[in-house]
Parts: structure tokens; C-alpha cells; sequence
């Protein structure tokens, strides 16, 4: 067994009673060899570790506030004074914005009033709906306009907390920032306590502070529809195109841009609420990028947080996803690059965490899975609703959990509606000269092309030499068996390797997979239950097996299983799975152990969204509830054996 599925199987998986299972095992010559091997691998790894603890760069706040955040019972004067050696005059914000620059800054010459602000009026999430969202709208065909079809909420649905940001004066001091809450905290996120009880550690809540503007200016905001919408909306409707109410969610909008123009900065905070109190496990100012893809036009939207040495720290110190996240050799990963703000992409405003859940349930398989954990987010200190905080997948991501070297990874995401090919590099720099994208994946798609058969088991070997079969291999078991289609897998597919081959069981170069966008499987419940996941899906007369596609992820597995090793061991472990790791008993259990964990926070979101939807739907309802994944999971197993008897008879 590899180390890296040893280490998952030996930490304990919040809400999942998972074990480990037999996937992906490596055999070795001799005990002895394995040992010496595992004890240099180790080595090098502990000196990359060492390494990076002494590159940590951390920016040290130059005040001091005479109040941490937190809760109190009542209002209270705030003291910000500098600290030692530090000295000018200091500078403060309540509206979010940066103390450094902002015209709204306040020049600090007496104690702050920090008071209950129950009462006041909404700012952000006053925002007309129409501006930022590409989803609950209406078009009309006559005027050519797209209106909203729901409100922002009351004053009184959105829960209010203070957020103070203070720096001394000048353009390169360090911003530090205190986020209060006035009252218990039950009176705050009511559901808080019965969440933290159900995950068995403290609630996530992530205060997020930054200038308005940079949310919801027509230009350069990067949460609203903006000026690059309306220009592609007078663009379609001059060219005479047949819009709809769904053409606005596909249309470019300010909040689809990427890449670093269009992150902005912010100051982010993580508190952690459990019966003993709130802690802070980070403040700092970091990047803020809009997340997901379809998901963006919707009326929450995802965030990715960034830590960079430019914004004074280079990471986010602290253990987000408690001592259970480990790495290869079992040590506790406690900084993180990037953390994804995921507000649960098409099944946001339903049970939010379905994506995570089969995630969980596929934790033994060999591929790639986050860890991640309920959170509630605050923007500039009102109420934005239920998040999943989870980590990012990344080249940094690889190097915490692989031990690999971060500059050496490679990651190509596949999305056949945005990219001409199908897929784009998403991580990996490319040799001076060349600008090929498909220059790391080359090798194996030309092999690719050279083979239509690797019934001869030395073809097969050659193709081990470039992907790691059984991560091919788990990859499409959790797949097929979830019946995880729709965007699937034309989009939500995504490999890694490491450029160069360091000797190390993961940096030897060969294609790995990860699971993510996991959302669809059992989204239709009985519906899905019984559906022939190989066959329908991409869009191909043999499916998953037909090898007349441009998808290398796919390609690969039509490939191998024209091997008839592979094949047997596939359909085998297929068939296997509903006894296994998908167990209807145990999958059922962890399933309640996730609406337990994040039910109780639903009552407080969907007043925040009105007009969205309900607790009720969320967990009992129709398409994407809870109680259609349990429909799907009472009679998916009795599917399987048709699929593989469709396997030999197409193969």
C-alpha cells in the first residue's frame, strides 16, 4: 500500500467512519529494498520540509488593539495603540476598505465605539441581485434586458458583525484586522453550536474585508455582471441571436475573468467557534479571486483566498483542516498556498456539500481528494452564507501532500466548452521558447494515438510507464459508479505528474488523478440509478469506451481496457463497490453525518438568499437533495452488473 493511501487511512476523516480498502497497492522486490528505499525517500522529503520552514515569511502587525476578535457580551471602547519601536499616526475602517489608502479612512485620536449593529442597514448585500447574478433572471425579448427575479434580503435577514482594519500611516505598513461580535454567538449564526457538535471540531468563519469597489464597480468589481456582460449582451442582441434566461449565465461577465488582473486584495480572518469560545486561526491580507466556472454567474459566488510573499505573508500558517490532514509521511499539513471559499457549485442553493461528500466516500481510491470543512463567510461584516472551505488543488497542494517539488508539477483541467482542445495547462511552466500547451502531455498523447489495442500485455506496460494505471483505474470506478455525468467528462477532469523524475514514489513522472466537481453523482436519485454511466457518457457511439476522442483522460481508459487484466480488474472492483466503499449502510451514515454537520445552517442562508430555496428541499426535496442521493444509493449496486455485462459485450 502506498504511503500516501496509508496516511489517509490512519487519520480519522471528519464525518466519514471510512477504513482502508485494498486500492492501489505497489508490490516490491524484497522487504528490505522497499525499506531502504521508503527510509531515503523519507529523508529527501524531510529536507524539503526544513527547507520551507525556514523560507516562512510572515508580516508582523506594528499595532496593538486592546481587544482580539471575538465575542462580547456588550459593546466596548477599542484602543489601538503602536507598538514597541513603532511609531505615526494610525489610521482606521469600518467599511472594509484599506486604511492605507481608503478616502473613508479615520484618523485614529480616541477609543472606538464598537457596537451592536443588529439594526443597521444592509450595504453589500443590498447589491440589486440584477447586477450580480447571471441565474434567477428573466429576459426580455422586446427590450433586450435581463431582470431579477428575486430581492436582495431585509436589513434584518443578514446578520451584522464589526470589522476594523488599522495600519499606520503609509502605503507599506501591515493592516491589521479584528472582527467583533456584539452578543453570544447564537444570536449571531444561530445553527453554529449543532454544527460544531455534528463535525466534531469548531465552526469555520472567515471574515473577508475589502473596498467595495473592487466587489461592484461596473469595471474592474469582480462579483457583478459589469461592463464586459453588457458589452456581450449589445454584442448578441445586435448580431441577432436567440437569447434566453439561460444565455445570461453562458455570457462573459466580469465575474468569469481570471487570472491575475482580476485578483484583488483583501484582508482575510478564520475564526473557529466551538462551546469554549472563538480562536483565530489566521488574519492577514491576502489575494481574492471569484471561483468555479459555470458557478460564477450564480447569486453566491465562490472564492479562492491567495497568500503571497507581496501581500507580506507567504502562506496561511495555521492547520485549516485540523491534525487529520496529513501528508505522505503522516505529518499534520499546517500552511496552505490557496484555500477555496466553494459555495457548492450546481448544487449551491440544495445541499451544498454534495461535490465533498463522494470526495469523502472515495477517500481510499488512488486519486486526489480535499480536505475541507463547514464555514460561514462574512463580507465586510455582513452575513454572505454557508461555504465549504476546502484546500485547492494546486502545484503547492501536490508538493504539501506527495512531497513532490512544486516547481516540477504539471496539471492539465479539462473543459471541452472553454477550451479548443478540450483542456488547458492550469499549472506548469513551459521551457523558455516554447509555447506549446500540450508539451507535458505530448508523450502520452502520441502514444496514445499510436495504439488501438494494449491487448498485448507489454503495450500495456508501456502505458504504466506514463500513467499510473490504478489511479486511472479508481478514477473511473468512482466515476462510472456515482454516475457523476452531465459535465462529466467533457468537463471536471484533471491529471498531474511532476515534469522530472526525482525517484520518488509520486515524482516519477507518471499521470495521476484527482476528484473534484463530484456534484452530479445521484443528482436524479432512482433516475440515476440504473443508468449505464459507460455507455451515455461522452457523448461517443461506445461511450467511456469508444477511443475516437480527443479527451486523454478518457482516451487512456478506453485504452486500457482493451487489456484484458485491466478489464477483469475493473469490472471486478466495479461490481464490488456497492459492498465496499459505497455500502448503502455506511454511505447513509456518513450522508447524515454531513446534513447534520451542515443543516443546521441552512435556515440562516437560505433567509440570507431569498427566494432560492429551503431547508426542506435542500434535504427532503427533489433533484439534488439528500433524500435523492439516498434513493440512488438504495438502488445503484443492482445496476452495476448490467454495466459490466455491457463492458464484454462492447469492448
Amino acid at each position: 500500500m502506498n504511503r500516501k493511501k496509508l496516511a489517509c487511512c490512519m487519520a480519522a476523516l471528519v464525518l466519514a467512519l471510512t477504513g482502508c480498502a485494498s486500492g492501489g497497492g505497489k508490490n516490491s522486490s524484497s522487504a528490505s529494498s522497499a525499506t531502504a528505499s521508503q527510509s531515503e525517500e523519507q529523508a529527501g522529503t524531510q529536507e524539503k520540509k526544513e527547507k520551507k520552514q525556514k523560507e516562512k515569511i510572515i508580516a508582523e502587525e506594528t499595532l496593538e488593539l486592546s481587544q482580539e476578535s471575538g465575542t462580547y457580551a456588550s459593546g466596548f471602547e477599542l484602543t489601538i495603540s503602536p507598538k514597541d519601536g513603532q511609531s505615526g499616526d494610525i489610521y482606521y475602517t469600518l467599511d472594509g476598505s484599506d486604511p492605507r489608502t481608503s478616502s473613508t479612512r479615520i484618523r485614529y485620536d480616541s477609543p472606538v465605539e464598537i457596537t451592536d449593529r443588529s439594526s443597521d442597514a444592509n450595504i453589500v448585500s443590498a447589491v440589486d441581485v440584477g447586477l450580480i447574478s447571471g441565474n434567477f433572471t428573466k429576459y426580455d425579448r422586446r427590450e433586450h434586458t435581463y431582470s431579477p427575479t428575486v430581492s436582495a434580503p431585509a436589513d434584518s435577514a443578514v446578520d451584522k458583525c464589526t470589522v476594523i482594519r488599522a495600519a499606520l500611516d503609509g502605503a507599506d505598513s501591515v493592516v491589521s484586522t479584528r472582527t467583533y461580535f456584539i452578543g453570544d454567538m447564537s444570536s449571531h449564526i444561530p445553527g453554529a453550536a449543532a454544527a460544531a457538535e455534528a463535525s466534531g471540531k469548531p465552526l469555520a468563519v472567515i471574515s473577508i474585508s475589502m473596498d467595495y469597489n473592487d466587489l461592484f464597480d461596473y469595471e474592474k468589481g469582480i462579483y457583478v455582471k459589469g461592463k464586459i456582460f453588457d458589452e456581450a449582451l449589445e454584442q448578441r442582441v445586435a448580431g441577432g441571436e436567440n437569447l434566453d434566461e439561460e444565455s445570461a449565465r453562458k455570457m462573459p461577465a466580469n465575474y468569469n475573468q481570471r487570472g491575475k488582473d482580476w485578483e484583488r486584495t483583501c484582508s482575510a480572518e478564520m475564526l473557529e467557534v466551538s462551546a469554549d469560545g472563538v480562536t483565530t486561526a489566521f488574519s492577514q491580507t491576502c489575494g481574492i479571486r471569484i471561483q468555479g466556472n459555470y458557478s460564477r454567474s450564480d447569486w453566491q459566488k465562490g472564492f479562492r483566498l491567495y497568500a503571497r510573499k507581496d501581500y507580506g505573508t507567504k502562506q496561511f500558517y495555521s492547520p485549516v483542516f485540523g491534525e487529520e490532514n496529513k501528508d505522505i509521511d503522516g505529518d499534520t499539513i499546517d500552511s496552505y498556498k490557496t484555500l477555496e471559499l466553494r459555495a457548492g457549485g450546481n448544487c449551491a442553493f440544495l445541499p451544498k456539500f454534495n461535490d465533498i461528500y463522494w470526495q469523502v466516500m472515495s477517500a481510499e481510491l488512488d486519486c486526489a481528494t480535499k480536505a475541507s470543512r463547514p464555514c460561514v463567510v462574512y463580507l465586510n461584516g455582513e452575513y454572505w452564507g454557508v461555504y465549504i472551505l476546502e484546500e485547492d488543488y494546486s502545484d503547492n497542494f501536490m508538493e504539501s501532500h506527495y512531497c513532490v517539488d512544486n516547481g516540477s508539477v504539471v496539471i492539465y483541467k479539462g473543459d471541452a466548452e472553454t477550451y479548443q482542445k478540450g483542456y488547458k495547462l492550469d499549472e506548469g511552466k513551459l521551457p523558455d521558447g516554447v509555447t506549446d500547451e500540450d508539451y507535458f502531455i505530448k508523450e502520452l498523447n502520441t502514444f496514445l494515438s499510436s495504439h488501438n489495442s494494449l491487448a498485448d500485455q507489454s503495450d500495456f506496460d508501456e502505458l504504466a510507464k506514463l500513467v499510473d494505471t490504478d489511479s486511472l483505474r479508481d478514477y473511473f470506478l468512482a466515476e462510472v459508479w456515482i454516475n457523476n455525468k452531465w459535465d462529466w467528462p467533457g468537463k471536471n477532469w484533471s491529471m498531474w505528474r511532476t515534469a522530472e523524475n526525482d525517484g520518488s514514489e509520486y515524482g516519477d513522472g507518471r499521470w495521476r488523478f484527482m476528484f473534484y466537481d463530484m456534484e452530479f453523482g445521484g443528482v436524479s436519485g432512482m433516475g440515476d440509478a440504473y443508468t449505464n454511466t459507460v455507455k451515455e457518457d461522452n457523448y461517443k457511439p461506445k461511450g467511456l469506451l469508444d477511443q475516437g476522442t480527443n479527451n486523454p483522460a478518457v482516451k487512456s481508459f478506453a485504452l486500457a481496457m482493451t487489456n484484458d487484466a485491466f478489464r477483469a480488474d475493473f469490472c471486478e472492483r466495479l461490481n464490488a463497490m456497492g459492498s465496499g466503499i459505497y455500502e448503502e449502510g455506511h454511505a447513509n451514515e456518513v450522508l447524515d453525518g454531513f446534513t447534520a454537520a451542515y443543516s443546521p445552517l441552512f435556515d440562516q442562508f437560505f433567509a440570507r438568499y431569498p427566494g432560492s430555496g429551503d431547508t426542506d428541499n435542500a434535504i427532503n426535496g427533489g433533484y439534488g437533495s439528500v433524500q435523492c442521493i439516498k434513493d440512488f444509493l438504495g438502488k445503484r449496486a443492482d445496476a452495476i452488473s448490467s454495466i459490466t455485462d455491457w463492458i464484454e459485450k462492447n469492448i
